[in-house]
């Protein structure tokens, strides 16, 4: 009598209590999306993690052959290249679909608080990136991708990051919607004006060059005019551009050792302080952070994609990377963690950017994973994680110092 043979795609799931984790979580969520997007998502997950356990060196370079091989599949490499590459030409897995999941894994189910965003852009292999993410020790958590060919955008690049913020943001309950950090690119007044109608609150640079009218003053004046010295901070009601004039507060602050003053933009009378505009908007280098990550830790900058158009197959990779990127975050977020920096880090003997440290929490988690003497501990960590993620936690729990709650009002 033959035996019954197994599907060729059949996942390791009874043996692997991993991915069996893995997929009680991304099942939770089967109602907003395909069940076999959140069983690849899984996969691409469990073999990510599975490359962190080798400590790869940080040369940035990682291949899909490799991704393939780690896939927990019954198969052979072939078979496992077939199924990773059916999955990044999945036109059903598009960044709109998994922002409700990327920001529930992020925050929890029950935030109800405000929390600093960052949006930025950057350039993969040729190809822009829109990342929008929640400060987290210093990185980023992964909220939103949009990658994009600029030869190939049928309008604008301005529709794209409004179309984006608003995925973002329509997510969130109207009262506790995070403060979006935008830097210099993003300081047009359209953009600006689109944000205050839709209720959107915002924290914008703008380039020194820039003109600004003073309440009750006709003629106009650069921000590169107005005098400032280093350790100073100003604080104006102005307004912005000389047709639409939208009216603005604008915070210039001069830091000691800085080239050129910040000049920041809140819609007008926000309630926050100058200081604190100032100490938001000092946290967007955080996404700088997060863009090296991504680049040079998680290795997407050795992945080559063929095609006239392979934007759309990075974004896929790297809304699939996302869950496995949070997960190292929060391994190297914890006070088991603390054992494992005072064990691998050799601290600066100066500070740089105000800390001693010479690993980010990702690097930590990676340690943790691929360390023989803290391994077998981060992955009974790993599974605890997983499991209070299914029950509506968020990463950002596991912040040892959690960014402040940002109390918001404007006065009419």
């Amino acid at each position: 009598m033959r035996k019954a043979r197994c599907s060729p795609n059949r996942e390791r799931i009874e043996s692997d209590d991993l991915l069996r984790k893995l997929m009680e979580l991304l099942f939770v969520y089967r109602g907003m999306i395909r069940v076999t997007i959140l069983k690849n998502i899984a996969l691409v997950t469990y073999a990510l993690i599975t490359l962190f356990q080798g400590a790869r060196g940080g040369n940035g370079w990682l291949s899909k052959a490799a991704l393939a091989r780690c896939l927990p599949l019954g198969t052979g490499p072939k078979e496992r290249e077939q199924r990773l590459y059916r999955f990044l030409d999945n036109i059903r897995l598009t960044p709109e679909l998994l922002i409700p999941l990327h920001i529930a894994l992020a925050c929890g189910t029950r935030l109800r608080e405000r929390l600093p965003m960052i949006l930025d852009q950057t350039t993969l292999r040729g190809i822009e990136t829109l990342l929008i993410g929640l400060v987290f020790e210093g990185r980023v958590l992964p909220i939103a991708f949009s990658c994009f060919m600029n030869h190939l955008i049928h309008k604008s690049r301005n529709i794209l990051e409004h179309s984006l913020i608003l995925a973002a943001m329509s997510c969130f309950p109207v009262e506790f919607r995070p403060l979006l950090i935008l830097d210099r690119g993003y300081a047009r007044v359209a953009l600006l004006i689109q944000l205050r109608q839709e209720g959107i609150p915002f924290l914008c640079r703008a380039k020194r060059s820039v003109m600004v009218y003073l309440q009750g003053q006709i003629k106009g004046k650069t921000l590169g005019r107005f005098k400032i010295k280093p350790g100073q901070i100003r604080r104006y009601s102005v307004l912005y551009h000389s047709q639409k004039k939208e009216t603005l507060d604008l915070i210039i602050y001069f830091g000691k050792g800085y080239k050129e003053p910040w000049y920041l933009l809140v819609p007008s009378g926000t309630s926050l302080t100058a200081e604190e505009i100032v100490e938001l908007y000092a946290k967007r280098m955080s996404i700088e952070q997060g863009f090296r990550d991504w680049k040079t830790h998680l290795g997407v900058r050795g992945l080559v994609f063929y095609g006239d158009n392979p934007a759309p197959r990075l974004t896929r990779l790297l809304l699939a990377f996302s869950l496995s990127y949070l997960l190292c975050l929060a391994l190297g977020s914890t006070q088991e963690a603390q054992e494992v920096r005072a064990f691998a880090e050799i601290k600066r003997h100066k500070p740089r950017h105000g800390t001693t440290r010479t690993l980010s929490v990702l690097s930590i988690g990676i340690l943790r994973l691929s360390l023989k003497k803290f391994s077998k501990q981060a992955y009974g960590n790993l599974l605890k994680m997983i499991a209070r993620l299914s029950r509506g936690k968020g990463v950002i729990q596991w912040c040892l110092s959690p960014p402040k709650p940002i109390r918001l009002s404007f006065r009419q």
